[in-house]
């Protein structure tokens, strides 16, 4: 009975192989592939929203992009409006006369526009 086992496992070795390589192959691809998002671009009533909720560009200093995150350096913080933060669920960090704020998406386009206005 192990005789005939054993050759029916001889025979299809092969076949077996290949299968187990394929469904491994299959298993890693599946794992490994990145979900397709559509990205969506900036809207410019975003980005003159932020200019004023940071004081306007006379109120900033200079900038710093690092990943996600912007650095600006501010004249005043009085003069910033930390509620557009809140309501804009923006994570923004102020320390003494600089604030970090973390952007999900698109922070070397708002660093961009930011440092297009002077600031």
């Amino acid at each position: 009975m192990t005789n005939i086992f054993l050759n029916i496992i001889n025979d299809y070795l092969g076949v077996i192989i290949v299968a187990i390589i394929i469904v491994l192959v299959l298993i890693i691809w599946l794992i490994t592939r990145k979900k397709i998002t559509k990205e969506i671009p900036v809207d410019q009533t975003f980005l003159d929203n932020l200019l004023m909720a940071l004081g306007t560009k006379d109120n900033i200093e200079s900038l710093n992009l690092e990943q996600q995150r912007i650095k600006i350096h501010v004249l005043d913080t009085k003069k910033i409006d930390a509620t557009y933060f809140t309501n804009e669920k923006l994570p923004a960090f102020i320390s003494g006369n600089k604030i970090t704020v973390l952007f999900k998406e698109h922070a070397k386009e708002i660093y961009q526009f930011l440092s297009s206005k002077g600031a």
